[in-house]
């Protein structure tokens, strides 16, 4: 393939004018010609692979390999790092003889000039006058002539003297140098007259170009490559990404495995051309078939995620892994994220994962995050109390290496080893540097965290309030909506709510991804939305069971109790440990008399048992009490992974049961650094603390008053524990929150005041308190309730029942409530009417009363009418009718009418 043939068709020049400083207007087309079928390049390979080949080398002879790509490796040495490299260097110039037999002393001095250039010996170079030896030798190739005019311009080695380079400059580009050609063309685009030059600018850019594309040899594709450069740049002629990218293409298809990957990189960027699919993945591949780093790396990428290729985890890894065999770190990187979508749902991946993050740290640069995932791992396999010694220099490594999210994991190991102040001042600079350095939105809560709950010295309430609004302000703290809430999200078209539950769905909050897709499918996004966001919700454990669980709470604030037990989805995997317990607790509550909601409930807490989560330990030792057939208690059963694993409830449970003291104070300081600062926590630890460690249980109650906020029942909780510590100065603060309370409008509340002051046995007692809390409970609360409140009375003294008659028509109420359907009323006025009964009409009216009562559900009311069938009391005695009646009073769980059928049954056997 002759220069001439190349040339021939593929020149376009556009006018030139004399002055101007743009560049020039030329396109040069590659030809089209019937291209080898065999590679004819000598393609590039990068740089890291180059040195290492050449440091391996023995330096006793030169590979057997083309002069030019020996050469071409050598310049690119001396380009790098020349002092580096200087040995390696010299060693190829003392054996380039013997591969090339034209290597003469002149070559070998350009050469040695060459290096002491680029060392920065310039002033030895001249002093020595070995530039001016190279030119006095005399018959120089045109590539030796521009080097020679470059060094005489520029002054580097010799005495600066631009004419005579000018000079030496033209000669090389009338010899066919296509650098000396551009600098030339380009110095007259720009308006300089340069003696003996005459040529325009647009045909000395073609004569360039036609002189880098030569002939068909090793060193095509360079040359060609150059080409694309300057169509790319935009330095000397016009930048045109199509053609640029044209003669990428060209290069190629001769072999060229690195610009196979800048086509494949252009088409992937698409910022310079349209892309094009088709031809991303044809060049792609081939660049990957030929070993380029970056294309293999994109090939696994694309098998990884299935873009623009089908799904392959199997072909991912195996190009991630010609990526690692090639001595690439990266190769490891991918194969462990992609494991890492996958470790918590399999075993053997786990162990690939836990596997190559050791592989990871052991090279010399390994990642900083490497530390911390490794750590995690751990964590995760053997529990966080037992991991602990092997844990900590692995994080405490990553913070050296400046990973932050190892710095907030050390924070919390630091913390569950002990909260010295000088320990939480280093957990805070830690998280604080996260949040300043990094912008960590996670480490805020953790940092409020420690000022509110974890320093012994706090809380700190104004560093815990200061925390909780910038979590709020970056839109990270949870949502507490109620659930008309979330149900008429799509209608209330808040952008503010909506944009916060969707950035915690992106940061993979489940809870905030099951709520966001609600959202969605209620407002009628397209399947493609819904496609998207249920993708992400797949790969994020707990998604699927978080759904679930809303929809569980939905049904269960609305009533709807059975519906609430339909929306439980036992899926085993992905459980989270709330959700568990919510589901368990809601089965144990409503459906303990049924064996199979039990064995369900049974079969949701021993999986969270197994993570040690102390609660579902205790759900389950409530649930099994003291059944035979248990052979060890649960406490028993999963004492060792509460030990190793426990969360803070498990901490406590084990401190409950300790054997010594020692062990006691260790266990509950333990639950103290792993606890969560929500009210459930603090609660469980004000409460433990009344039992064992009753010089902490007003701290833990104030924590526990400042995040209860406004909630009324939580409120009368806390109060009820300050009560239990029956010191008049903490019965005055119980007393101050179940007055919060009950201006919030918490019938618990009004329970507990009209209880404290009714007791005739305590200083306490005051009638006329009592009956003014009653009658306010009464006054306020819905006729549909107003029953059971009233119930209260007839446990009362004398003189509260006298106060609160004088102030409400008892037996009014109970009749309105009666005619409104309330089965409570309808029974106390069928007893009303029965002891107050003056003729058969009371007790016609009364036996009604009762009938409907029982017919609604209530147990007492159905026990009464069995004994109005068996007695005629306002009806016709009938056996049948009272034995059924009893049978269904024992059976909603009714005790005398269980005792009654026991002796019944009894008197019959006998």
């Amino acid at each position: 393939m002759a220069k001439s043939l190349l040339m021939a068709g593929v020149m376009t020049m556009a006018a030139g004018t004399p002055g101007r400083s743009a560049a020039i207007g030329v396109r040069f087309a590659p030809p089209d010609v019937e291209l080898p079928k065999q590679a004819v390049c000598a393609p590039r390979v990068r740089d890291e692979d180059m040195i290492a080949e050449w440091t391996a080398w023995d330096q006793k002879a030169l590979p057997k390999r083309a002069t030019f790509a020996i050469t071409r490796d050598m310049n690119r040495m001396r380009d790098l790092d020349a002092r580096r490299f200087e040995p390696i260097i010299t060693r190829i110039q003392a054996l380039m003889p013997t591969v090339k037999k034209n290597y003469d002393e002149t070559d070998a001095l350009f050469d040695r000039v060459k290096l002491m250039l680029a060392k920065g010996e310039g002033d030895k170079v001249r002093d020595e006058g070995l530039v001016q030896k190279l030119i006095d030798a005399g018959s120089h190739p045109a590539g030796s002539l521009n080097t020679l005019a470059d060094y005489l311009i520029e002054g580097r080695g010799i005495a600066q003297d631009k004419q005579a380079g000018l000079k030496m400059k033209v000669q090389s580009a009338y010899g066919g140098n296509a650098d000396a050609i551009l600098d030339l063309a380009l110095m007259t685009d720009e308006g300089q007259t340069v003696d003996g030059w005459d040529i325009e600018p647009e045909l000395a850019v073609n004569m360039a170009f036609g002189s880098l594309v030569g002939v068909l040899d090793e060193g095509i594709c360079d040359r060609i490559s150059r080409v694309a450069r300057e169509y790319d740049d935009g330095e000397v002629v016009v930048k045109d990404p199509q053609l640029s990218m044209a003669w990428y293409r060209f290069a190629a298809d001769l072999g060229d495995t690195a610009a196979a990957w800048e086509v494949a990189e252009l088409n992937l960027l698409s910022e310079k051309i349209v892309k094009d699919n088709e031809v991303l993945l044809k060049y792609l591949k081939k660049a990957a078939d030929g070993g380029n780093m970056s294309a293999i790396l994109e090939m696994g990428r694309l098998y990884a995620e299935g873009a623009l290729l089908p799904r392959d985890r199997k072909k991912a890894f195996d190009y991630f892994k010609q990526a690692e065999a090639a001595g690439n770190q990266a190769g490891i990187i991918k194969q462990a994220q992609l494991l890492e979508q996958t470790k918590d749902r399999s075993p053997e991946d786990a162990a690939a994962y836990e596997d190559l993050l050791r592989q990871l740290i052991a090279r010399n640069d390994p990642p900083p995050w490497a530390y911390t995932r490794l750590a995690r791992v751990i964590q995760a396999r053997d529990g966080i109390w037992k991991s602990a010694a092997e844990v900590k220099p692995l994080l405490e490594e990553a913070v050296k290496r400046g990973d932050i999210e190892g710095g907030i994991d050390l924070a919390e190991l630091l913390m569950r080893e002990d909260l010295s102040p000088r320990t939480i001042a280093r957990s805070t600079d830690l998280l604080s540097g996260a949040i300043h350095i990094n912008g960590e939105i996670n480490a805020i809560a953790k940092l409020q965290r420690v000022y509110l709950c974890m320093d012994p010295a706090g809380p700190d309430i104004e560093a815990s309030r200061y925390w909780s609004n910038i979590e709020a302000g970056a839109g990270n703290k949870t949502l507490n909506l109620a659930p008309e809430q979330i149900d008429k999200l799509p209608e209330l078209k808040d952008p503010m709510v909506i944009a916060a539950i969707q950035t915690q769905a992106l940061y993979g909050r489940a809870s905030a991804l099951a709520l966001y897709q609600r959202y969605l499918k209620g407002a009628g996004y397209s399947d493609q939305v819904l496609k998207f966001w249920a993708e992400r919700a797949e790969v994020r454990r707990g998604a699927t069971v978080e759904a679930a669980l809303l929809e569980f709470k939905q049904n269960l604030e609305k009533g709807r109790i059975n519906d609430a037990k339909r929306s439980i989805q036992m899926t085993g995997e992905g459980m989270t440990v709330d959700a568990g317990l919510s589901f368990a607790r809601f089965l144990v509550n409503n459906y303990a008399t049924d064996p199979e909601s039990v064995a369900l409930a049974r079969e949701i807490l021993t999986p969270l048992a197994e993570t040690g989560s102390g609660r579902a330990v205790g759900l389950l030792k409530d649930l099994e009490g003291s059944n035979a057939e248990t052979s060890s208690s649960p406490l028993q059963r999963f004492g060792d992974v509460m030990r190793d694993r426990g969360d803070m409830s498990a901490q406590l449970l084990l401190a409950e049961n300790a054997t010594s003291e020692e062990d006691q104070a260790r266990l509950y300081h333990q639950a103290i650094s792993t606890q969560r600062c929500d009210y459930d926590d603090t609660m469980a630890l004000a409460e433990f603390s009344i039992r064992h460690q009753r010089q902490d249980a007003e701290r833990w109650l104030s924590i526990a008053s400042h995040i209860a906020g406004d909630d009324a029942w939580r409120k009368v909780k806390i109060a009820d524990v300050y009560m239990a510590l029956n010191q008049p100065k903490t019965q005055e603060r119980a007393l101050e929150l179940y007055q919060e309370a009950r201006l919030g409008g918490e019938p618990a509340a009004f329970y507990r005041l009209v209880k404290y002051y009714a007791d005739d046995a305590t200083e306490s007692y005051d009638p006329q308190k009592a009956s003014d809390i009653f009658v306010d409970l009464v006054e306020s609360s819905d006729i549909k309730d107003v029953p059971e409140k009233l119930l209260m009375l007839a446990n009362m003294k004398p003189d509260i029942r006298r106060q609160v008659s004088q102030r409400i028509d008892v037996r009014g109420l109970y009749e309105e409530a009666a005619e409104n359907g309330q089965p409570v009323a309808m029974r106390e006025v069928a007893k009303l009417l029965r002891s107050d009964a003056k003729d058969s009409k009371s007790i016609l009216a009364a036996f009604n009363w009762l009938k409907k009562a029982a017919e609604a559900g209530d147990a007492e009311a159905m026990f009464l009418l069995s004994q109005s069938y068996a007695y005629g009391l306002g009806t016709r005695p009938a056996l049948d009718d009272a034995q059924a009646w009893m049978a269904r009073a024992a059976e909603a769980g009714h005790p005398a009418a269980t005792q009654v059928l026991k002796l019944n049954n009894a008197g019959t056997e006998g």
